[in-house]
């Protein structure tokens, strides 16, 4: 139990090093991004230093952290979402999107004040918000694989392709951690809380490894065509 508590530890560690890693990336190749990636460059550059005190437990208020990390999943749905849209060509679904995501954000707001309170995660909120933005990214998978464009696209290397997938991992995981998280953690179920996080450090992992690998590519395609 022990080796699992320091894993666990080193893991969330190593989840801001990566955040660290995607911000520094993206700094260098910031010439060569496309316009939907240079946002990613203040998004990142919050992230870092709104994740720092978290890793020491200096945004702890009322014993808890949950206050301020609801207000940052709205920020991460808000840029998430136009980021997948902005690979979308046709108005009015932007549109309808938009409206649906500004609905969504209502009832976080309305969640956290009035129905699971302002010091506790607001969970059933967040959980639309996932489900949502999964649904954001299988539209995305539908239209690139349904693409006319005689255009030949290696997805493993095709920038906007890996960032989304790794926001559709990491949308997948925190559906899946906060569909439980009233039920086990504030039961004090303390090996679902070490199991959960622990895959929750492993996806964001994945989520920053594929937002820095993205970055590298557009730097990588540049270079090749210079």
């Amino acid at each position: 139990m022990l080796l699992y508590i320091i894993l666990a530890f080193m893991l969330d560690s190593l989840y801001y090093v990566m955040f660290v890693v995607a911000f520094i990336c993206c700094i260098f190749t910031y010439k060569s991004l496309d316009k939907n990636f240079k946002w990613f460059l203040p998004f990142l550059a919050f992230g870092v230093f709104y994740n720092y005190p978290a890793i020491f437990q200096l945004l702890i208020i009322n014993h808890t952290n949950a206050w301020c990390n609801n207000f940052n999943d709205i920020l991460e749905f808000i840029c998430y979402t136009m980021f997948i849209m902005s690979f979308d060509d046709r108005t009015k679904r932007k549109k309808f999107v938009y409206i649906a995501a500004g609905v969504i954000v209502g009832l976080t707001l309305i969640d956290i004040f009035l129905i699971q309170g302002f010091w506790h995660r607001a969970t059933i909120a967040i959980v639309i918000q996932n489900i949502f933005g999964l649904w954001l990214v299988c539209d995305y998978y539908y239209r690139l694989l349904n693409d006319d464009n005689d255009e030949y696209i290696e997805l493993i290397s095709h920038p906007p392709f890996l960032a989304i997938t790794g926001i559709f991992f990491y949308y997948l995981a925190m559906t899946f951690y906060y569909s439980c998280f009233s039920f086990m953690v504030y039961k004090n179920n303390y090996h679902f809380y070490l199991i959960a996080m622990t895959l929750l450090d492993l996806n964001s992992l994945m989520l920053y490894g594929l937002f820095s690998f993205s970055f590298i590519c557009f730097f990588r395609k540049n270079n090749l065509s210079s």
